[in-house]
């Protein structure tokens, strides 16, 4: 069970600019992109050679035009050091540890080992801090971690909240700077999300690490890939089992739909900006346990499946 996100699923703490219309491929019709047409500094890559070097670029600029006159610097109103949104570090990123699947290119990874007990909740980070508050209380309490594939505008305005998540041992991806659909994008586009969404999660935790997945489709395409790679991620994250929380369906019908496909090895999709989704969590982590599943980081599980 799979299905494509709109283009700004739960994100409800960003101010909302002229909408982008975009039809979703699951056919829930029309929503609203969170963000306007991307521009691209023309000099998207960053972290080629595994992380080693590190390229700033100027996200002012529009695809293509090799303008722009931003400093590059990370400062802001919260003091030196706290990127605005739009700002990128000039520092190079800490390299991001190894993992098995992650350092070496090949296809999206849908699911980890089918032979083990791990499974991998996967979410997209945005909306209420509140949610992912009780999101991060609800795994401490049952022993679980996650992990959080967060939109970069929604990390930028609150840089504390990805150190709460690596902190209590959840792993922190790159889910692109503003959610795009990003199917529509060309590549300079594609790219400049990508980028400045790893820049977002290094501000935050010194890493960009190596996951990312793309916004607004459940599978790459080879513009993806290449924009991906272009920003020194070797592959794109995707997901087996989608019980569609984004459409709000309640609790109970998002831990019935994710018990109901899960399987070992499973990567699962869902949103911490939903209160269904996380009124869930307590009972879907229970009835994971009851089936001898342990609820891992992607980091764990691909590490298993080697």
């Amino acid at each position: 069970m799979t299905g494509a996100e709109p283009a700004n699923p739960g994100d409800r703490t960003v101010a909302e600019p002229a909408p982008c219309l975009t039809e979703e491929p699951t056919g829930t019709g029309p929503s609203r992109c969170d963000a306007g047409s991307p521009g691209c500094p023309g000099s998207p890559g960053c972290r080629n050679n595994g992380g080693l070097q590190h390229r700033s670029h100027n996200p002012t600029s529009s695809p293509g035009s090799g303008t722009g006159t931003g400093s590059g610097t990370a400062t802001g109103a919260g003091g030196a050091g706290q990127m605005r949104p739009g700002q990128v570090s000039t520092q190079p990123p800490t390299p991001a540890p190894v993992t098995p699947g992650l350092a070496d290119p090949g296809p999206d990874i849908v699911t980890g080992a089918r032979t083990g007990t791990f499974v991998a909740l996967t979410f997209h980070g945005a909306g209420d801090l509140a949610l992912t508050g009780r999101a991060l209380t609800v795994a401490h309490d049952n022993g679980a971690t996650f992990s959080v594939f967060t939109v970069g505008q929604w990390l930028a305005a609150n840089p504390t909240v990805g150190r709460d998540i690596t902190g209590a041992g959840h792993d922190l991806g790159n889910h692109t700077w503003s959610h795009q659909p990003m199917t529509y994008l060309n590549q300079a586009e594609a790219t400049w999300g990508i980028q400045l969404g790893s820049d977002a999660v290094s501000q935050s935790v010194e890493s960009p690490g190596l996951l990312f997945r793309p916004s607004g489709t459940p599978t790459s395409t080879p513009t993806i890939r290449a924009a991906a790679n272009a920003c020194g991620y070797q592959r794109c994250t995707s997901y087996d089992v989608d019980p569609l929380d984004y459409t709000d369906p309640g609790a109970d019908l998002v831990r019935t739909r994710v018990l109901a496909a899960v399987q070992p090895g499973s990567i699962v999709s869902l949103h911490l900006g939903y209160p269904s989704t996380i009124d869930a969590l307590p009972g879907l982590l229970q009835g994971l346990t009851a089936r001898g599943l342990t609820c891992v980081t992607l980091t764990r599980l691909l590490t298993a499946a080697t």
